[in-house]
């Protein structure tokens, strides 16, 4: 892989992580008891994490179906990533009121928890693109792993989800989103560089150059 370890882990925290997901369940279950709250925490988290682990396996298979070149899903992949991540910089609110249901069943764990939220489509095409460009299984298996240990935080913030909103407040997580993002707009273009530098329409440029 092009990107290291931490890289890669600090895409799928922004990308897959908690923060939006965590906050939209806030609102769903205020009134909810715990039991319920844990039964959604666990479809939120099982189901995010059986379609992740799904593209991880079945990427590779899905370029090849839709000839997809490695270079173009780089490219293609450090685009939304980028509009992503500066949505998150520059603060994108226009959605916030499209999930206001009321919680009526563990079924909002699947829609909008687990998809859109958590399993996001930035997430995906980031999964889709990191495995692209794995050349062992050892690699795969690495990006398996990072994935299964987001899922497992995003299990124990979910649980933590009321408490943590309550003392920090929803704005904090907002600000910690904007950081990241930062982070992850640098991470963006870098992924379109190597895209480029592989077509050869830029010289290969090493991290840190």
């Amino acid at each position: 892989m092009q990107l290291g370890a931490v890289d890669v882990l600090m895409v799928f925290l922004v990308t897959i992580g908690p923060l939006k997901a965590a906050i939209v369940y806030t609102t769903l279950t205020a009134d909810a008891d715990p039991g319920f709250r844990r039964s959604v925490a666990i479809k939120t988290v099982v189901t995010a994490t059986v379609v992740a682990i799904l593209f991880v396996v079945a990427g590779e298979f899905l370029l090849k179906v839709f000839h997809v070149s490695v270079p173009a899903l780089k490219i293609a992949g450090g685009l939304i990533l980028l509009l992503y991540a500066l949505s998150m910089v520059m603060g994108d609110e226009s959605n916030q009121g499209d999930h206001a249901v009321t919680a009526q069943s563990t079924d909002i764990g699947i829609y909008p928890l687990a998809m859109p939220l958590m399993a996001t489509p930035q997430g995906i095409v980031a999964i889709v693109t990191i495995t692209a460009t794995t050349t062992s299984i050892n690699e795969v298996l690495l990006v398996a792993g990072l994935i299964l240990g987001i899922m497992a935080f995003n299990f124990v913030f979910l649980l933590a989800a009321h408490r943590i909103i309550s003392v920090i407040g929803p704005s904090a997580l907002q600000i910690v989103a904007r950081i990241v993002g930062l982070l992850l707009v640098a991470l963006a273009v870098q992924l379109m560089i190597w895209g480029l530098g592989d077509l050869g329409v830029l010289s290969p440029m090493p991290v840190g150059a």
